[in-house]
C-alpha cells in the first residue's frame, strides 16, 4: 500500500470520528441535568471493565484535569461515580461508575446511544461486521503501540 494510501485512510479515519463524536453528541438528551461533559464522563466510564485515573480518563476524554475534577465531584455527590484508591500506586486517584450510574446512563443516554448508532443503519450486517472488525483490528494496534483503549463491554 501506497503512503499516500495510508495518509488518506489516517485523514478519513480522523475525519469520521470527529464527525461521529458531533454526531454522537448532538443525541445527547439535555433534560433532566444531563450536559455533554457528564454524559461523556459517565459513558466514559461505562465502557470500562476497570477503574479509571482521574488524569487518564481526563485524557482520554479530552478534559482537563480542572473540569475533571469538578465533574467527578458532582458526580460524586448524586452517587453516580466514587473515587477508589489505585490498585498499585496509592498516589494515584481512581474513579469508577456506580450501579446508579449505570442506570442511569442506560435510562437517560440508552435511547440517545441508540439514535446514535442508527448511523450505521446505512451499512449491511455484512458491511457493519467487517467494519467492526477493521476498527477492532486498528484499535489492537493502536494498544499494541502503547496507546489506551478501553475494551468495550457490551453487547
Amino acid at each position: 500500500m501506497s503512503s499516500t494510501t495510508k495518509r488518506e485512510l489516517l485523514f478519513a479515519l480522523l475525519k469520521v470520528s470527529k464527525a461521529a463524536t458531533q454526531w454522537t453528541k448532538s443525541n445527547i438528551p439535555t433534560t433532566g441535568g444531563m450536559t455533554v461533559p457528564r454524559a461523556t464522563v459517565l459513558v466514559g466510564l461505562s465502557v470500562r471493565t476497570e477503574p479509571a485515573g482521574m488524569s487518564e480518563l481526563g485524557e482520554f476524554l479530552g478534559m482537563s484535569p480542572r473540569n475533571m475534577t469538578v465533574l467527578i465531584d458532582g458526580l460524586e455527590k448524586e452517587n453516580l461515580v466514587r473515587r477508589v484508591p489505585h490498585e498499585r500506586d496509592r498516589r494515584i486517584t481512581c474513579v469508577e461508575i456506580t450501579d446508579a450510574g449505570r442506570e442511569i446512563t442506560q435510562a437517560q443516554l440508552g435511547p440517545s446511544e441508540l439514535a446514535s448508532a442508527a448511523l450505521f443503519d446505512d451499512l449491511a450486517t455484512r458491511e457493519q461486521a467487517e467494519l467492526l472488525r477493521l476498527l477492532t483490528k486498528v484499535a489492537d494496534s493502536l494498544r499494541a503501540r502503547g496507546i489506551d483503549i478501553p475494551h468495550y463491554h457490551g453487547s
